[in-house]
């Protein structure tokens, strides 16, 4: 796939520029190794984990694939026991996400990783590439979970012209190989996707929430401090994407109540999140259509993109 593999691959020792998110509390050892057996980047999410059960985590993904991989951690909720795991297990990528620091950086490439760093604005993409990082990640806020405020069509290229010659991955609602391919028109060098991740096999799901990604349209999707409001998470500058969700239409204008029925609210959605009712995901919802294996699902995804490159849509060859 000579047009798909991009500099950035030979930077990660990748085959495909398909990386997956570091969605914390979904990712599973099977599903890392499964996206990196099949020639993308997989990545655990640290977030939430301790040492102990990081530490095993990377362990049974050295079982199951000898490809590179990585592990993502929250800089604004860094577990330092858990990031000392990460260093310490010599993974391949630690990927940074949600606050800058310069020290994190450092250390990872004193001990021989590199560095993805995922940015939500221009302004924070120069910060992280003057700090070191080895490849940025353009997040737009079609994607699910926590998103920043500006959508993936605009700032991919300005982040492209931000950082230079620094490789940029896009994120935020890409789901297919026409995402992948349009992303690459806008500079950047390969993508990041989540959302569509969670539909496959080895991701790990509460309750029915598989089914409801399936069932979801990119407009049944709601950015809202909500989930973070209620649940008391301190994640700043940021929003969180979920389907639309009957706590949400209740709710979700009604600001100024949400402290004062936190005693209501709070196990309500938590009950909700453990059945899989409430799901966080993003806008590419609605292009998912099936559960498949995340290795299936890679090479899927990279076939597409290779044949939408081939068909000559976006700028003339050169």
């Amino acid at each position: 796939m000579s047009r798909l593999h991009t500099p950035v691959c030979d930077l990660l020792g990748i085959e495909v520029p398909i990386v997956q998110a570091g969605m914390a509390g979904c990712t599973t050892p099977e599903l890392v190794a499964a996206v990196s057996n099949a020639g993308g980047l997989g990545i655990i999410g640290g977030r939430g984990m301790s040492a102990d059960q990081l530490r095993s985590d990377i362990r049974r993904v050295r079982e199951l694939t000898t490809r590179p991989f990585g592990v993502n951690h929250i800089v604004c909720l860094l577990d330092n026991a858990a990031f000392e795991v990460t260093i310490a297990q010599r993974v391949s990528v630690l990927s940074l996400s949600w606050g800058q620091s310069s020290d994190l950086t450092y250390r990872a490439h004193d001990a021989g990783l590199k560095v993805v760093h995922m940015v939500t604005s221009p302004e924070e993409a120069g910060q992280v590439a003057s700090d070191g990082a080895d490849v940025v990640v353009a997040q737009g806020c079609e994607g699910g979970g926590h998103v920043g405020h500006m959508s993936t069509l605009p700032l991919v290229p300005q982040v492209v012209d931000a950082v230079g010659p620094v490789p940029v991955l896009a994120a935020g609602g890409i789901a297919d190989g026409r995402g992948v391919a349009a992303v690459l028109m806008l500079g950047a060098q390969g993508a990041l996707i989540g959302t569509r991740f969670l539909a496959t096999h080895e991701a790990r799901a509460s309750g029915r929430s598989k089914d409801v990604i399936l069932n979801a349209l990119g407009s049944q999707t709601v950015a809202s401090k909500f989930y973070d409001d209620v649940l008391e998470i301190a994640w700043p500058g940021s929003v969180v994407r979920s389907i639309r969700h009957p706590m949400l239409d209740e709710w979700g204008d009604r600001t100024q109540e949400w402290d004062q029925a936190s005693g209501q609210l709070r196990p309500a959605l938590e009950a909700a999140l453990a059945s899989g009712d409430f799901v966080l995901a993003g806008e590419s919802s609605g292009l998912i259509h099936d559960i498949v294996p995340a290795g299936e699902l890679v090479v899927r995804i990279a076939r597409q993109a290779e044949e939408v490159l081939e068909a000559g849509y976006g700028p003339p060859r050169t």
